[in-house]
Order: C-alpha cells, then sequence, then structure tokens
C-alpha cells in the first residue's frame, strides 16, 4: 500500500485547488508559475465511440502553452466565465523520486456574460464539461510543480467560441 505523507498530500492538493483558481480569475502567470518551466506537458484529451480512437486536441510544452495563453486575448471567444471544480481522488507517491501522480475529478461550469438574448440567458450557469485531471507534480522543498497534466475530458461537444484552457 502507497502511503502519502500528510505534507506532501496536502501540498499536492493545495498545487491542484491553485491551478483551478488561477485559470478561473484568468491569471495565466499565476498557474505558469506552478508549472516546471523546462519539462511541462499540457494535454486535453479524450475517447471518441464514434472512430473506436484516442483524440488529441492538446499537446503543447511549457513555451506553447505559455504562447497560447498570450493570444487568448485575440481570440474572438464566448466571454463567459469558467469556474473549475477538482476534487483530488487519488495520489501516488514515489519517495525516491520526489514526484506524484495524481488523479482528480473536475467538473467545469459556465456561467453567461452575454448571447444572443441576453435578457433571457445573462447569468445563467450551467454545465460545461466533466473530466480528469491526471498531473505528474515534483515535490520540491519551496513549492510543488506541476511536470505534466492531462485533461482527459468525458465532455465531446463543447460551444464553438471559447478557447479557454481547461
Amino acid at each position: 500500500m502507497n502511503t502519502v505523507p500528510y505534507e506532501v498530500m496536502q501540498s499536492v492538493q493545495s498545487l491542484v485547488h491553485k491551478s483551478c483558481d488561477a485559470m478561473n480569475q484568468e491569471t495565466w502567470n499565476d498557474y505558469l508559475q506552478l508549472c516546471d518551466t523546462q519539462n511541462f506537458r499540457y494535454r486535453v484529451v479524450n475517447y471518441s465511440p464514434e472512430i473506436r480512437r484516442e483524440q488529441y486536441w492538446a499537446d503543447r510544452d511549457y513555451k506553447a502553452v505559455k504562447s497560447s495563453f498570450d493570444l487568448l486575448p485575440k481570440h474572438n471567444s464566448d466571454h463567459s466565465k469558467l469556474t473549475r471544480h477538482a476534487v483530488v481522488q487519488s495520489v501516488q507517491y514515489n519517495p525516491e523520486t520526489r514526484e506524484a501522480q495524481v488523479r482528480s475529478n473536475l467538473t467545469i461550469y459556465r456561467t453567461q456574460e452575454d448571447g444572443t438574448m441576453s435578457y433571457l440567458e445573462g447569468g445563467q450557469t450551467s454545465l460545461y464539461a466533466v473530466g480528469t485531471y491526471l498531473d505528474q507534480i515534483r515535490i520540491t522543498q519551496d513549492q510543488p510543480v506541476l511536470v505534466e497534466r492531462t485533461v482527459r475530458l468525458d465532455t465531446r461537444q463543447l460551444d464553438v467560441g471559447s478557447h479557454k484552457p481547461f
């Protein structure tokens, strides 16, 4: 049985929650500060039963993630607020490498800001996406860092115009 030290569990949970908070607040640089600048890898994947294959919607290193964050203000996007809620479900910790494999359930809600019928839809909150974060986290003396995040989505139908990361 893999017993995870309390301090490791606390730091892992804190990192997952800080990453969601940074994305919810759209403070992209705060999110990037949680990532390993040399080795970070971000993926968005899902399984398509229609084609019976894995689909890769994104596969980026740190530099490409930063570049995509820099481009976000230039996109013609849905301006609705996304609220990410992650619950850490399991942590496998290797004390020799000081790395943790973390699985978190992910729910993303969308609150309409405007729309074609803003008088009806403005302020309405709906479920946007459901999935899982599969994170590799390195535990350091200063703070834990994300080495890898794979977002495995169950939801496969997303609205047009949203370029925000998960």
